[in-house]
Order: C-alpha cells, then structure tokens, then sequence
C-alpha cells in the first residue's frame, strides 16, 4: 500500500461532512497529559485511541505511525452490495396511442406507461495489487420497471388510423390497455490507479486532536457493456363477445465501449464518505420485433416484422454513498445514484400505425433513458 504523510487535497471540504457523524462513535481511550508534549516525549496510545493534547502535525503523524504502523487504506481488498431503488424517465415521446371516435381527442399517450420505481441491486469486488494499481470487477441490474395504462369506452375506443381503421380490432373498441416493461444489465471491468493519504484530523465534534484520517483518489479506466431489453404492448378488447387483439413490439439495444472515471473514498473514525463518476462512450446494436397484427374478421394485417441498427451511445453514472463501519471490515452504506443513456431503441418508440408496405419494419434508436435514486447496502473490506 502506498503511504504518504502528506495533508491530502480534501481535508477542508471534508470537515462540513464530520458534522453527520450523529451516531455514537466507537469508544477511545483517551491520554490526559497537559502541556504540549515534546517530540522525544510523545505520550503512547494505541489503534482507535485519541490524543487530547494539540500536536503539530509532523508529531501526531509519528506516533501514529510508531503505534500502529502506517498503511493507508488499511485494507487491500473490497466487495460491495448494493440495493437499488430507481426512478426511471425514459424519452418515449408524447404520441397519441388511443383516440375517443366521438371526440377525436387521445384519452392515452405513450406518456401515460411510464415506467415506476424499479428495484435491483450491485455488485463489486476489487483488489489493490501494488502501490499505483488495482482492478475491480462489477455487475447492476435494474429489474421490474414497469409501466401500465388503461382505458374504458362505450364501443368508442381506436388506435390511430389509418392502422386504428384497417384492423377490425382496433376501432370500436370497449378497452385498451398499454403496457411497457424493462430490465437493464450493466458489467464492467475497471482498472485504476489510485493515491491514498494519511493525515492528523478534528474529532467528530470539531476539535483539533491527532486523529487517524485516511483518503484516496481512484482514477478508472475500463470496459462496459450494457443490456437493455424492453417490451411494450396494446391490448384491445372488442365487440360482443369479447374479441382480444393485440400490438406486441420488443426491443433489445447492447452497448460496448470503454469508460473512464474517478472514485474518492475519506474515512475517518467509524465513518466513511465515497463518491464516484464514470462515463463511457459506446458502440449500440439495437434491434426490434413485432408480432403479427391480426383481427378477428379483418384477418393479418400485418405479418411479424423486425429491424436491427447499429449506432453510437453515450453511459453517465454518478454516485454519492455514506458509510458507517460496525468493525474494522464491515459498513453499512446509504447513498444516491444517476445514470444516463443514449441511443437506446425504447419499445414505444417502435409502434408503426401505417398501413404502407414496409410499415413496421423501421427501427428508432435515438431514445434516452434517465434513472435516479437511493442505494442501501454493505461493504467488506479486507
């Protein structure tokens, strides 16, 4: 591990992050001595204990390193699991996806399936390998987003013409109801060089004692791949009695590219505070089905079509997180998250109303997705 003595570059902006430090700290012994000690006379204490006296700096960072040696971080390995809660805003658009035949106004719009809150969780392990140099790998999945719409009408209910009007379904409608789901899969593979200091710091409430601190600055270089694979449907409900049809189309876009970012880990106490920032650059391949459209008396309207795309998309993640530490190798975490992609083909995006030849088999891959949200989780540290 590399070993530094010097102050590090975060230490006052930091000092504003000590003040939520609330819970009951670990208990320290602590060395009454009046007067400032000199060098050659240092009182002794041990791992976790404080010193009351204020000592110059160089002083304080020698007897740390004389009791309890000098290894910042004091640890080599980690995993991390995360519990992910995420909000997602997809850019579907705002089409108009079933009109009232009386009015002629929309009474659903692509809108109106946004997605929910969707669960999953992370998963890292890495190793620091020398003094510059380690790797991690590390796998998210976002599960359950799903979204949902309906709408109820006296014999009045049609998706837009001129498809709305060719199928026999799909016009005079009783109900419609718009579904739309989607999984996201995220593996990467990082190295990265790191920097990780020591330094005498305030206690918890403020006071300038010689406490053990230790910070790191990661930067990361590595690969990403991500899956998201999504699925949207209309189903229409008519006539006497009940003739279902259906407006299936699923999605699937693959990212692949390097990326690059910065990880800051400060840990002082039983607390720990990490922040991260990635971005990566990718190539898409993005693809599309639909399944045959079919009325009960129009009969196929259209056979089951597909479309693939490659093209470019861009992956931004951002996390904050603060953890406790309950022993010397386990935390707690709490934290916040973004992510942000581009050149997705979203499953709404896909749904073709024309009735030309060749209606269906485009593809759009110009869609964005935005996701935000907590992180509850553990560490181990070893």
């Amino acid at each position: 591990m590399r070993r530094n003595d010097g102050r590090g570059p975060w230490r006052r902006g930091w000092l504003a992050a000590a003040a939520l430090a609330v819970w009951p700290l670990a208990a320290v012994r602590v060395v009454a001595d009046a007067g400032m000690p000199a060098a050659a006379s240092l009182p002794t204490f041990t791992s976790g204990e404080v010193l009351t006296q204020d000592l110059p700096d160089d002083a304080c960072m020698e007897e740390i390193r004389r009791c309890c040696g000098s290894c910042c971080p004091g640890w080599s390995h980690y995993a991390i699991f995360d519990v992910l809660f995420l909000q997602r805003n997809a850019q579907i658009g705002d089409a108009p996806l079933v009109f009232n035949a009386d009015t002629n106004l929309p009474v659903m719009t692509a809108q109106d399936l946004q997605p929910g809150i969707g669960t999953g969780f992370r998963l890292f392990y890495g190793q620091f390998l020398n003094d510059h140099l380690g790797w991690e790998v590390g796998y998210t999945g976002i599960y359950g987003m799903f979204g949902d719409a309906a709408v109820n009408g006296p014999d009045n209910l049609e998706l837009p013409s001129p498809l709305g009007l060719a199928v026999n379904n799909f016009n005079g409608a009783e109900q419609v109801r718009g579904t739309y789901a989607s999984t996201l899969n995220i593996a990467e593979a990082n190295v990265f060089c790191y920097d990780c200091c020591e330094e005498c710091g305030p206690d918890w409430c403020g006071l300038t004692r010689c406490r053990r601190n230790c910070h790191c600055i990661d930067w990361l270089a590595g690969f990403i791949w991500a899956g998201l694979d999504e699925t949207a449907n209309l189903n229409v409900l008519c006539c006497s009695p009940p003739e279902p049809a259906n407006y299936t189309v699923r999605t699937s876009t693959n990212y692949f590219g390097g990326q690059i970012g910065m990880r800051g880990r400060r840990q002082w106490d039983r607390w720990a505070v990490e922040g991260w920032w990635k971005t990566a650059l990718c190539g898409t391949s993005a693809y599309q089905s639909a399944d045959p459209i079919v009325g009960t008396i129009s009969g196929q309207e259209r056979p089951a079509v597909s479309a693939t795309a490659g093209g470019v998309g861009f992956i931004g993640g951002l996390n904050g997180t603060l953890i406790y530490r309950i022993t010397d190798r386990w935390g707690l975490r709490a934290g916040y998250n973004l992510y942000w992609f581009t050149g997705a083909a979203l499953a709404p995006a896909q749904w073709d109303f024309a009735t030309a030849a060749g209606a269906g088999t485009g593809i759009n891959d110009n869609g964005g997705l935005f996701l935000h949200g907590a992180n509850l989780g553990t560490e181990y540290r070893w």
